[in-house]
């Protein structure tokens, strides 16, 4: 049985189902409205599991579920917690994929906390759920470095992708007993979910801290300002520091476009105003009649 949500639960789902594993169930959340006109949609586990002809119980609890008879649960961010009736009811219990290496970064924003702190990497864990958030004995892990200036959705992603045949060849040896799990060791660290507070640029800190943070909360709850009094979200920023210019200041300079902070600058390179689509940020300079400011 297999529960999941979101697009980075996807790869998992398809590497068990193509490594032949018999899906008896696929728990996924209800469909809910999405987009500007509210269309009603079903997660991105619904739309897999719909095309693979597998049967799915949509729900945002699991209090009420009635599951079958499994021989192991698999969770991928499903989005709820799974109660403490069920976790022993499959025959070696849930196998929950988490984004780190335990017990560092528990909760639901292990990559992005990972980047927001300034980690070099972030990581996989397959661990055994118990009542207790992200604290089960632990089947595999490792570390995976982050790549050149991706952001944590990119990041994600790419260790979704990457990762199922860690899921596919644990899962067998848990199944037939062949792996025991480790009780975790250290001192654990915790990841709550970002704010749209989080995303909000602090433009007093150096521009290093400002390009990290604006690559972990890229592309959820998703970096903004507030310019002249209006928000403007920032889709993309540059690596590399730009010159010192005052905390704030928006220059333009041969068709680049900078940003003052605390210590040097940070280059714009898309942003999205408020009630427009995402443009390049010399063309939405190109378009303002009145110097602006960051605040």
């Amino acid at each position: 049985m297999f529960a999941g949500s979101p697009e980075v639960a996807v790869p998992y789902l398809r590497a068990l189902h193509d490594a032949r594993f018999d899906i008896r169930a696929v728990i996924t959340r209800e469909d809910s409205r999405q987009g500007r006109k509210g269309i009603v949609t079903p997660t991105a586990v619904g739309r897999e599991a719909a095309e693979l002809n597998l049967p799915i119980i949509k729900a945002n609890s699991l209090r009420e579920v009635k599951i079958p008879e499994v021989d192991i649960g698999v969770v991928v961010a499903y989005g709820g917690l799974v109660p403490p009736r069920l976790l022993s009811e499959p025959t070696h219990g849930w196998a929950n994929v988490h984004f780190s290496v335990l017990p560092k970064y528990r909760g639901a924003a292990p990559v992005q906390r990972s980047l927001w702190n300034g980690e070099s990497a972030s990581g996989i864990s397959i661990f055994r759920l118990v009542p207790e958030m992200d604290a089960g004995p632990v089947y595999f892990s490792r570390s995976i470095p982050f790549e050149g200036t991706e952001t944590a959705s990119e990041a994600l992603v790419r260790m979704a992708n990457s990762t199922t045949d860690e899921l596919v060849g644990t899962l067998r040896l848990v199944v037939t007993d062949a792996v025991s799990a480790t009780e975790q060791t250290g001192d654990p660290s915790f990841a709550p979910k970002m704010t749209r507070e989080d995303g909000r640029i602090d433009w007093s800190l150096d521009a290093s801290t400002i390009i990290t943070r604006i690559r972990a909360v890229t592309t959820e709850p998703g970096a903004y300002t507030s310019v002249n009094g209006e928000s403007v979200a920032i889709g993309r920023v540059a690596s590399e520091i730009g010159p010192a210019i005052p905390r704030g200041e928006v220059t333009a300079s041969e068709g680049r476009v900078f940003v003052g902070t605390g210590s040097d600058s940070v280059e714009l390179l898309k942003v999205k105003p408020a009630g427009k689509t995402m443009m390049s940020a010399t063309d939405w300079v190109r378009g303002q009649r009145s110097s602006l400011v960051c605040e």
